[in-house]
């Protein structure tokens, strides 16, 4: 066997050399020919690259001279503007502007590309201009070019890039010169507004080949012209910042390979700067069309490299083929003997294996004899290893393990598949497992059953193992706490996490109980209970608080499960735990964002109403008194706008700090949202009148302390407060006390800002008869319940010369509603704009009746406008509407607005007034010096007439104070060349000091009161 083997190697190793030097041979040809190729590739391809750049630069050149000698002659035409300055350098005055711009004209003419031509001083004012109409500098002269020009001390010539011209709409270029005198003084600015589209012209004649193109860009970026034309517009930006801002670092030309922002054809590209002039000229050549022969010649040197070594590959295919076929027929002998030794020897190591199995083998015939038997260790047989040959498996097993047995040989009989069998016996005094794989010896001509094998385990061991890992997994193939004990209770194992957990390493507690954790916060009645549910129904798991290593006590989720084995019988507890210490945090958490705000930190609205409940409760059982304060910051949306809503923040919590820092310890402090605070006042003395003053005193402390002062944002400011104060009763809910006190707070901000308020019952029904007029209102105008009175206004002789429009309220429950009492009301709920557009119509229709009789044509309307409807984005345009639809004569409308008017953007006030007069409004000053008097506006505005406030008319013989103003009044009125009427004449004596002191026009009591236009009106007043 030894001397056959060597020869079989040797036979083998022999043919190995000689194979393979053709294939050697073949690669080194191969890597010869792929060589070759790819170096005369390579050096067609530099060819082919540099031809194509000298092309560009030699383009570029061309089109770089082709700009610089138009921007030169353009400099040239901009030289030749100093013949309109003369010897002293100062300019020649021209009379006539047709003739200096016909002399601009004239010095353009011979450039079409340039638009118009500018000449302009030091300063930047233009002086002059080719332009035929009045034009000023360009845009972009106007903004940026006097200063940069200015200050540069490099060059007379500034050339801008592409900028767009509102005045062209187009994009223009400039180029500015300076103009010096003999000294060398600058004297003026020439300044030349370039048509950049023109410089197409340029690139018209050039001969582009195919792929090639052109292109001018400034230095930010954007096309000047291009040729090939493309869809991009003059202007568009085609170049990246980056690639401009490089061009600006260097000298150039650059070169440089990327794709097109234009077409998105890859292109090689050459890009010159000009010298003087912030243009580029890029020319670029499209790499497709640029190595199309190289690609064709590419491919034929490709194919043909391939085809030969398809040849070469060929030729050595066909001779290893003939040196396998040589060396098949040795192969053939050397395999034949490999045969027979392999065969004896498989029966040699089939004797070895079975003598060295620690499994045993059986084999039975169809009957369930003993036909052959191996037994490792003998020990394992339940009859000595010579008496079972020939005997029965039902002789020598017991009933229910050979009841197994016939079970399985049946299945192997007639499934003709192994079948496994598991079953256990008592050897002496130890019960084994056994595991026994029965599979058929079958005639493999015939395929009759002639027995079977058996390899019979001994797995008790594994049993056992598998035991401890079932064990092993369920503890620490987990992120939880695992902690085994045996049944006594004592641990056997921890894992990484209870150690994590606790703080005890695996070898400080193995042995002990669990009862080392107990933090003691438990009574024995809570174990006795764990564990009676452990072993009645297997497993527990609930919430208990234990103690870590180092004397910390934590919450922790517990579960305890018991571990059985296959007979039902407990062997083991596995608990797991976890540190819940987070989760409780965040129920807290939840706790603290569901009852408490997140700016301040106090109790919101739940948690304070909740308070209120218990107050209330506590009140009725136990007779005790509080209070409950509704307080509100002042004017908190300026402190808004004026430090924005961080600045707001940090003032809220400021002011909560202070609060809190007030109040008693029985005392609760609430954040209702924005600047809205609640204070529940607890334990005040028991009495009505004692109560109050407490309450009134905790107020007025809560005021003073808000009072002072508190810098933000570098600024000081001293915040003020509004408080609303009402009583704990036995009759009302948390939300009924709460809105009493808000009842309260409004009173108080109506009253004055720092103020606090009791709510009283009457204070509750004034506030819901405001709530149902406030309803009523927003119904009256479509129930046709308001109506127009008119009070007449006379000359010094007594001729009615107009009238004053007044509203009124018919309630249909109240009667007449005075308009103090509903003006302010529409005017806070908005319906100030539908009733005032009413009431101008209304008056309108007045006129149109007027205008259909002589005696009433001359008179005019006096209509009164809200500050708020006179706000309205639209009035302007309803009242031009108004006028239209009734066709009434706009020049007799007479707006009267009062002077809070003008409180706040006097010029919007003064557009819109100006757009009614275009009109042919008029306008009345109302109640003038009751209110923001200015000269300003006054002066500013297109008044038409003042009114002399009753309240000055009324004291006019009595007051000196009020004689004086309304003498200065009519004298005011007479200066401003304005219309001048007194309100509220009542008698005769007050007539004549009025018209003694030039006041020709009167309206009052004495000569006519407000009444319905039952007829029209009389041309004299008896």
């Amino acid at each position: 066997m030894p001397v056959s083997t060597s020869f079989r190697l040797t036979s083998e190793k022999r043919p190995l050399g000689r194979r393979w030097w053709p294939v050697v041979l073949y690669a080194t040809f191969l890597l010869v020919m792929v060589c070759s190729i790819t170096w005369l590739l390579r050096e067609q391809y530099v060819a082919e690259i540099q031809g194509a750049r000298g092309r560009l630069h030699a383009k570029s050149d061309l089109v770089v001279e082709l700009v610089e000698r138009s921007f030169s002659t353009t400099e040239q035409v901009l030289v030749g503007l100093s013949d309109l300055f003369d010897t002293a350098g100062q300019p020649i005055v021209m009379k006539h502007s047709d003739e200096v711009s016909a002399f601009l004209r004239k010095r353009g003419s011979g450039l079409d590309f340039i638009d118009e031509l500018f000449v302009m001083d030091t300063a930047g004012r233009t002086i002059a201009t080719s332009s035929s109409g009045a034009s000023g500098p360009p845009e972009l002269w106007q903004e940026q070019s006097p200063p940069r020009f200015q200050s540069s001390t490099h060059s007379d010539v500034l050339i801008t890039p592409l900028y767009w011209s509102e005045q062209a709409q187009d994009y223009r270029i400039l180029m500015a010169l300076r103009l010096r005198d003999a000294s060398g003084e600058v004297r003026a600015l020439a300044v030349a507004r370039i048509m950049p589209i023109k410089l197409d012209g340029m690139l018209s004649d050039i001969d582009l080949q195919s792929g090639e193109s052109i292109a001018i860009i400034d230095s930010n970026g954007r096309l000047v012209t291009r040729k090939p034309a493309a869809k991009i517009r003059l202007g568009n930006v085609i170049a990246a910042a980056s690639t401009t801002d490089s061009f600006q670092d260097g000298e150039g030309p650059w070169e440089y390979s990327r794709a097109s922002r234009v077409d998105g054809k890859h292109r090689l590209y050459v890009a010159h700067r000009t010298d003087f002039v912030p243009l580029l000229v890029i020319s670029g050549q499209g790499t497709e069309e640029l190595l199309a022969g190289w690609t064709q010649r590419l491919w034929a040197l490709v194919f043909a490299g391939l085809l030969l070594a398809l040849l070469g590959g060929w030729l050595i295919r066909h001779i290893l083929a003939l040196w396998q076929a040589k060396e098949a027929l040795r192969y053939e002998v050397i395999e034949r003997q490999k045969a027979q030794e392999d065969a004896m020897s498989r029966e040699a190591r089939l004797r070895a294996l079975i003598g060295s199995m620690q499994d045993m083998l059986f084999v039975f015939d169809t009957a369930g004899h003993f036909v052959y038997i191996h037994a490792g260790d003998e020990s394992m047989l339940l009859t000595p290893k010579s008496e079972l040959l020939g005997m029965n498996i039902r002789e020598v097993l017991p009933a229910d393990v050979s009841v197994q047995i016939d079970v399985a040989l049946s299945d192997v009989e007639s499934t003709r598949a192994p079948q496994l069998v598991d079953y256990c016996l008592e050897l002496g005094d130890e019960l084994h497992f056994f595991s026994a794989l029965l599979s058929p010896l079958v005639y493999e001509e015939h395929g009759e059953l002639r027995g079977v094998l058996a390899v019979v385990r001994d797995v008790t061991e594994e049993q056992a193992q598998q035991v401890q890992l079932r064990i092993a997994a369920l503890a620490f193939e987990t992120h939880l706490g695992m902690m085994i004990t045996d049944v006594q209770g004592n641990i056997l194992k921890v894992n990484h996490t209870f150690t994590r957990i606790t703080g005890y390493i695996e070898s400080e507690v193995v042995g002990r109980t669990p009862s080392m954790l107990s933090s003691e916060l438990h009574e024995e009645e809570v174990h006795q209970r764990l564990w009676g549910a452990v072993l009645e129904y297997g497993s527990w798991q609930g919430e208990l608080w234990s103690r870590r290593k180092n004397g910390e006590t934590y919450p922790q989720w517990l579960t305890i499960s018991a571990v059985k084995d296959e007979c039902g019988q407990c062997t083991h507890y596995v608990g797991t735990l976890s540190d819940i210490s987070e989760s409780k945090a965040a129920e807290r958490e939840i706790h603290q964002l569901a009852f408490f705000d997140t700016l301040t930190g106090l109790p919101n609205r739940r948690l304070m109403l909740e308070r209120i409940d218990k107050a209330l409760a506590s009140h009725r059982r136990n007779e005790e008194l509080g209070a409950l304060i509704f307080l509100n910051l002042d004017d908190f949306k300026q402190v808004n706008e004026a430090l924005g809503y961080q600045g707001g923040d940090e003032l809220l919590k400021c002011m909560a700090q202070r609060l809190e820092s007030v109040l008693q310890e029985g005392d609760s402090l609430a954040r209702f949202g924005g600047d809205e605070f609640v204070v529940l006042i607890g334990e005040l003395e028991a009495s009505t009148q004692v109560e109050c003053r407490a309450a009134e005193c905790v107020a007025r402390t809560l005021l003073d302390v808000l009072e002072q002062p508190i810098t933000l944002a570098g600024q000081t400011l001293t915040v003020t407060a509004s408080i609303g104060i009402t009583l704990l009763r036995n009759d009302v809910t948390a939300d009924e006390l709460l809105r009493q006190a808000d009842m309260a707070l409004f009173q108080a901000k109506s009253l004055g800002r720092n103020m606090a308020c009791f709510f009283d019952l009457e204070m509750q029904e004034r506030i819901r008869q405001r709530t149902q007029l406030e309803k009523d209102l927003g119904q009256a105008l479509g129930n046709e319940e308001l109506f127009l009175v008119y009070q007449y206004q006379v000359d010094e002789f007594g001729k009615t010369i107009g009238a004053e429009a007044l509203l009124r309220w018919r309630h249909p429950l109240r009667g007449l509603v005075p308009p103090s009492e509903f003006i302010p009301i529409a005017e806070q709920q908005q319906v100030i704009h539908q009733i005032g557009l009413w009431v101008i119509e209304t008056a309108c229709q007045t006129l149109v009746a007027w205008s259909q009789s002589d005696m009433w044509t001359t008179l005019s309307l006096s209509v009164n406008v809200s500050p708020k409807q006179f706000h309205a984005p639209d009035f302007v345009q309803r009242v031009d509407e108004i006028l239209r639809r009734t066709k009434a004569p706009a020049n007799k409308l007479k707006l009267e607005v009062t002077e809070s008017l003008f409180m706040d953007d006097h010029e919007d006030i003064r557009q819109r007034m100006i757009a009614l007069k275009s009109l042919g409004v008029t306008f009345a000053l109302d109640d003038f010096g009751t209110g923001y008097s200015s000269f300003s506006y006054l002066k500013r505005l297109p008044l038409d007439q003042l009114k002399i406030d009753q309240s000055f008319v009324r004291d006019v013989l009595d007051n000196s104070t009020s004689s004086a103003i309304v003498a200065s009044t009519i004298a005011l009125a007479h200066t401003l060349e304005l219309d001048v009427i007194a309100e509220g004449v009542e008698n005769e004596a007050q007539r004549a000091w009025l018209l003694e002191n030039g006041c020709h026009c009167f309206q009052g009591y004495l000569f006519s009161i407000p009444a319905p236009l039952d007829q029209g009106p009389e041309t004299s007043c008896a």
